[in-house]
């Protein structure tokens, strides 16, 4: 579903993303973990071009995306969704308005339809209730569930999540896992960013844990938390888990 080969990202002078090759299959669930500054989200935004890196390709779904070449980015955003870190929700329009945005503006599809899949992925994130509210009026976690079920409503094929729960007080937390880790029993293919370790124990197929720009080691959430071969990766878990 995706492959990636010797990406290399600056910041000025500051080197990001280290020669990274990653491929994650359909189906997957790739788990990321390492501490801040790693490059971590950096990568996922590069996966998804939010971020224009200098070196290497990614490639999605058996084809090669030009980075300058924007049809090309904005037709496979359609197949790719991203659910942020701070929710990105439109403040002026109500949560269905907001789910249906993409569908109708991007694909096309006609509003009757679209509010009927919008109502549909509410209702699977557990939040058709709040159809006509507004994101103020909604806690953080049901503004991050309400933007799960926007990325849903695109019907992507891949999610990528960027730390979808670090701007979230501690109870909340649970609530949004608790629908990521129902996607990924469904099949749904997704990268995701956490500083969640049981989560990530729990939901991944693999976890990579990257430092400084590069990939340390990534194998299956046993292997990574109960047998980690790098020393980088041991004192990193030693810190947190």
């Amino acid at each position: 579903m995706i492959k990636i080969r010797e990406l290399e990202k600056w910041f000025g002078n500051l080197h990001v993303l280290k020669g990274i090759n990653l491929d994650v299959n359909p189906r997957e669930v790739v788990v990321i973990i390492g501490a801040s500054g790693s490059g971590k989200s950096t990568l996922l935004r590069c996966i998804n071009f939010l971020e224009k890196f200098q070196k290497g390709t990614v490639e999605i779904d058996g084809k090669v995306i030009e980075k300058n070449n924007e049809k090309m980015i904005n037709e496979m955003r359609i197949h790719v969704g991203m659910v942020f870190q701070h929710f990105n929700l439109f403040p002026h329009m109500t949560v269905l308005q907001n789910v249906i945005e993409g569908p109708t503006q991007v694909k096309g599809i006609p509003k009757k339809d679209a509010i009927k899949m919008g109502r549909y992925y509410l209702e699977k994130v557990g939040l058709l209730e709040k159809e006509n509210s507004y994101p103020s009026m909604l806690s953080g976690g049901q503004k991050q569930r309400v933007a799960i079920a926007r990325a849903l409503a695109m019907e992507p094929s891949v999610i990528l999540f960027d730390e979808p729960t670090s701007a979230l007080d501690p109870e909340l937390v649970g609530e949004v896992l608790s629908v990521i880790k129902d996607l990924a029993k469904e099949g749904m293919t997704m990268v995701v960013v956490t500083h969640e370790m049981g989560f990530a124990r729990e939901v991944a197929d693999r976890v990579i844990y990257m430092d400084d720009g590069i990939i340390v080691e990534e194998g299956c959430p046993n292997k990574i938390f109960d047998e980690p071969k790098m020393q980088r990766t041991q004192d990193f878990l030693s810190q947190i888990w």
